[in-house]
């Protein structure tokens, strides 16, 4: 960290008058200040970040000073070396400014398998803080299990289920699984079929009993869910924009279908179901051939419905926990149980980063069986590509605290909140939109919010601005975000590239 670092933090501070995910200011003009412990914590465990010491976010971060230099440092060093678990190695810079003494500490995000860092008079539980916005949160019980089930390289998806026996496994799937694995290695042939299941993480074995595992049922069980209740589909299809949203009959859903079954029977019932409700347009090729079009690509939503069944959390905090499919007017969104797993992060999906699997067993066995998974790490990619090809926005991947979820949008999102507008219409204004970005480009020139370039333009619709103005622009580079390292940021702006 230097100096230019710390000005830059200041100079954001008061141009948005707002704190970051990466950004906290503490006064400390009176002393020490009772509680920064949450910050310190927070920071380690989501992105690291800069905490600085001398200004007033009540007073639109002015400069106030701190108490004694020297003094401060000691307290903070302390702290992080005596009262912080893991122990932190804060960098810590003093210099004035406006007239007065500030100091600036810089926290790194701590290794994955060394967090939750946590203070120690609190304990883990009521220590162990996450970022949240400008916020420091405590941690979840499902957040802090997530992280030490992966420090103590915990597998879930190997977990035996001892209210099942072998008879509750498809044995006829089981033998041609088996007997095609013997065949491309000689080694696993050589030993008989129960130990073969134990090798393939299917069954888990004692001396005495032998019990499927949670992989073992989801790939082969005969009825999963009567072992895993809440281990389904929930698809729905609603007759508006947003959930609660009812028909000219007052009906919620328009269909509605909880899908059972096996993983691979699962995808394949909810892909029967998102077919059966999507639109079909009929095109007529450059050889005069007819070819029926879906609303959607078909196989970037079986790529995300295979995504969510794989790589879902299956531990006994979101056992209780279903994947949802809901299907609206305008989108698709796909959530399933689990934030991305380990040092799975946003930035790095589709990328060629080696990502962490969650579920390692179970990717196996499908990989092996090559029902639903044939080429690993290219189910976004797959997905992206195949919108591309539709003329549809990219998909869109959120994280959220306790879930992960996709969206695909189709060509309303060309629309504007009117449901009055025709086809020919709704042409007409993408055309315009398309047209406007040079306005939004010079608009831009400042950052600006997404409410500002809405009131700017007179359109209402924040999802039409957000995925057809705003994301195409920085999809093509002529716009930036100001904050590139939360692009969800509460207060983001946007800014044109020079």
């Amino acid at each position: 960290m230097d100096k230019k670092e710390v000005l830059e933090a200041i100079k954001y501070l008061r141009k948005y008058k707002t704190e970051t995910d990466r950004i906290e200011v503490k006064t400390a003009k009176g002393g020490f200040p009772k509680k920064c412990y949450d910050t310190f914590s927070s920071f380690s465990n989501k992105y690291g970040g800069i905490i600085i010491f001398g200004l007033s976010e009540d007073n639109d971060f002015t400069t106030e000073g701190v108490y004694d230099v020297k003094d401060l440092q000691k307290q903070i060093t302390d702290l992080c070396s005596d009262s912080m678990e893991p122990t932190i190695r804060p960098d810590i810079l003093a210099f004035e400014f406006e007239g007065k003494n500030i100091l600036a500490v810089k926290i790194e995000e701590i290794l994955q398998n060394k967090k939750p860092c946590y203070y120690k008079p609190s304990g883990i539980k009521s220590g162990s803080y996450t970022r949240i916005g400008d916020r420091d949160d405590k941690m979840t019980d499902y957040e802090l299990y997530s992280l030490q089930s992966y420090k103590n390289h915990i597998f879930e998806d190997t977990r035996p289920n001892k209210r099942a026996n072998i008879e509750d496994l498809n044995l006829e799937e089981l033998n041609s699984y088996i007997e095609k694995i013997k065949s491309t290695k000689p080694h696993f042939a050589k030993n008989d079929f129960n130990k073969c299941l134990k090798l393939c993480g299917i069954v888990d074995s004692n001396k005495e009993q032998i019990f499927p595992t949670l992989a073992g049922i989801m790939t082969f069980g005969e009825y999963p869910q009567s072992f895993y209740p809440q281990l389904f589909i929930a698809c729905i299809v609603v007759p508006g924009t947003e959930l609660g949203d009812t028909g000219s009959l007052g009906e919620r859903f328009i269909d509605n279908k909880r899908v059972e079954g096996t993983i691979e029977e699962m995808l394949n019932d909810t892909m029967s179901f998102l077919r059966r409700n999507m639109k079909t347009s009929v095109i007529i090729d450059e050889n005069g051939n007819r070819i029926n079009r879906t609303e959607y690509p078909l196989e970037a939503l079986r790529e995300a419905v295979a995504n969510a069944l794989i790589h879902r959390d299956y531990s006994t905090q979101t056992e209780n926990a279903y994947i949802s499919v809901n299907m609206y007017e305008d989108r698709i969104e796909v959530l399933n149980p689990g934030t991305l797993y380990g040092t799975n992060k946003l930035e790095k999906l589709g990328t060629a980063t080696t990502m962490e699997s969650r579920n390692p067993t179970i990717v196996r066995i499908l990989e092996e069986k090559g029902s639903v998974i044939e080429n690993r790490h290219s189910g976004i990619p797959t997905m992206k590509r195949e919108m591309k090809r539709y003329g549809l926005p990219e998909p869109e991947f959120y994280e959220e605290r306790d879930c992960f979820k996709v969206i695909f949008r189709n060509r309303m999102a060309y629309k504007s909140q009117s449901d009055t507008q025709s086809d020919t219409q709704s042409d007409t204004q993408f055309t315009t939109a398309t047209n406007i970005t040079e306005k939004v480009l010079e608009y831009c020139k400042e950052p600006k919010t997404a409410k500002e370039i809405r009131d700017y333009l007179n359109i209402s619709s924040k999802r039409y601005v957000a995925y057809n103005i705003i994301k195409p622009l920085i999809d093509m580079r002529k716009l930036e975000y100001t904050n590139k390292k939360s692009i969800n940021a509460r207060n983001q702006k946007y800014k044109t590239v020079d």
